[in-house]
């Protein structure tokens, strides 16, 4: 999806983006596909947990080591931390990408597409009466921009089709693994962030970033005096030698590794302190505002947060 990204990156506000196709997974909650939906909470067939079960940490990791182990093929009891911690990753850096790239994503309500044996390791594949165990599986998606595009209207799937639903696919009437897909997307006018809280809103980041680089500035120039000040104290208690031409570089006097020591000290705190700034100005910001941010800045929120912005 990297070439995706320039649908964000260089207009205020993404274009319409669809994203279809055989995903090989129900998006379930947990999984590693379903974060690319997180931030549309209106759809009932999204991942998202449902009111008062899911809604816990405690849920939510439950389910993402269950979609671990269904993505490795392996038992729930053989995940091991190392999966666990990997799978993590995965899900984080998906929701960052979304979440970098301003999207609102959401599944048209599509049904399932794929009738075939039910993959779950409990289960022997047969009832009673020795008939294969068959399962319908959501593996076939439309994930769209739901802020710029509406799903009017999408074909029905096997909860319309009682033979295939029955016999499973492909059959004598359908060649497919898959039955196929179509849906029709009505394009919206992109919501826009009101000018005067457009303007409102640069104007605090400028007022940030000045803030940010008189006290960067500041700091630098206290500790560059307070270098010059312990040089010249130095030398005038005679503590320091000034050789013309050392013939190899002496060891700093214990007094300037301590300041060196501090003033390395000051700046990792300074630091700290401004990505906390800058963290506590975007965190909270609607859509089309962090859109607007990254327009300006040139460069995702995440990254700014990060590093800033180089002057």
């Amino acid at each position: 999806l990297g070439q995706t990204t320039s649908f964000s990156s260089h207009l205020p506000y993404a274009l319409p983006l669809i994203i279809a196709g055989d995903y090989n997974c129900e998006l379930s909650i947990g999984s590693c596909v379903s974060a690319f939906i997180t931030n549309a909470p209106d759809d009932s067939t999204s991942s998202q947990p449902k009111e008062g079960e899911e809604d816990t940490k405690s849920g939510m990791e439950e389910h993402k080591i269950r979609e671990c182990a269904s993505a490795l093929r392996i038992p729930l009891t053989s995940v091991t931390p190392d999966n666990v911690k990997h799978w993590h990753s995965l899900y984080d850096d998906v929701k960052t990408y979304v979440y970098d790239n301003c999207w609102v994503l959401k599944r048209a309500k599509t049904g399932p597409t794929r009738m075939a044996l039910d993959h779950d390791e409990s289960n022997d594949n047969t009832t009673e009466s020795n008939e294969l165990c068959l399962k319908p599986w959501k593996l076939d998606h439309f994930v769209y921009t739901s802020n710029t595009l509406e799903a009017i209207k999408y074909w029905s799937t096997l909860e319309d089709d009682a033979e295939s639903f029955k016999t499973g696919l492909p059959n004598e009437r359908v060649p497919t693994d898959h039955l196929p897909l179509a849906a029709m997307f009505k394009i919206l006018p992109h919501a826009q962030l009101d000018e005067g809280l457009r303007k409102q809103l640069i104007a605090s980041l400028e007022e940030l970033e000045l803030k940010q680089d008189a006290d960067t500035r500041s700091t630098v120039a206290a500790i560059d005096k307070e270098k010059i000040d312990l040089e010249e104290k130095l030398q005038s208690q005679e503590l320091v030698k000034v050789e013309e031409k050392p013939k190899r570089k002496k060891k700093p006097h214990p007094e300037m590794i301590q300041h060196i020591r501090q003033s390395r000290a000051l700046k990792k705190q300074l630091k700290q302190t401004q990505t906390k700034e800058r963290e506590q100005f975007v965190s909270g910001r609607c859509v089309l505002e962090r859109m607007e941010l990254q327009h300006a800045l040139e460069m995702t929120c995440n990254e700014w947060i990060e590093k800033g912005r180089a002057k």
